[in-house]
């Protein structure tokens, strides 16, 4: 397994829906230096996505890794995970705040320096800003870019993840910002080999010399 560096690495297990699948990639990712796995299922009950993650969490602790819930805070609660992710269409994040406390980490996606001093104000314990580059999960809206991204990170005192479009050819530009890491799907989901591709990501933030501005630190 690749070293760990103060960049993190996620993954966003968007689109797997079958648990053998599932796990069989996430571990594949952990085995190749992911940090966190976030579980996001749009469509699914609650009942589903506590039955994936708790299938995760096994493997998870295994790598000491961390695990989020996509909007679910219910379904974080109840598998007591690393912290809730929460998108445009979830809770608040103070009215989430207000339900998990301090137990675990908050996180929520941003667009714009605004959003990202709101959620700061709110109570969020990081933020993910994107989508830096063009990316098929955001077909036809205007990426970015990484002049934005270095605009958020400067303007909160939180940790700011990348995501859209990124990959080992483009990662540089990303974490020269001085953002706390990246958040990754198809980059790793979609690879034949999703040990190898989160290992050269990982590797590539490993070789990094540049540091995050205020890094990830996991509950």
């Amino acid at each position: 397994m690749a070293t760990k560096s103060d960049f993190q690495l996620h993954l966003i297990t968007d689109g797997i829906k079958q648990a053998n699948e599932l796990c069989n990639t996430v571990e594949k990712a952990l085995q190749g230096g992911t940090d966190v796995i976030q579980l996001r299922y749009k469509s699914a009950a609650a009942l589903d996505v506590y039955k994936l993650g708790k299938a995760l969490l096994p493997i998870i602790h295994t790598y000491q890794a961390g695990l989020l819930i996509n909007d679910r805070v219910d379904v974080a609660l109840a598998l007591q995970t690393t912290g809730v992710h929460l998108a445009g269409k979830s809770l608040p994040v103070a009215a989430t705040k207000t339900i998990i406390g301090e137990r675990m980490l908050l996180g929520c996606s941003v667009h714009s320096v605004e959003e990202a001093r709101q959620a700061q104000a709110a109570g969020a314990s990081y933020v993910t800003f994107g989508h830096i580059f063009p990316t098929k999960s955001k077909p036809g809206l205007p990426p970015q870019g990484t002049d934005a991204l270095f605009q958020v990170v400067q303007s909160v005192s939180i940790p700011v993840l990348a995501i859209g479009g990124i990959t080992a050819e483009n990662i540089d530009l990303v974490l020269a910002t001085g953002c706390a890491g990246i958040a990754v799907i198809g980059a790793i989901s979609d690879d034949k080999d999703p040990q190898t591709a989160a290992g050269k990501l990982k590797a590539r933030m490993n070789a990094s010399p540049y540091r995050p501005k205020h890094a990830f630190i996991k509950k």
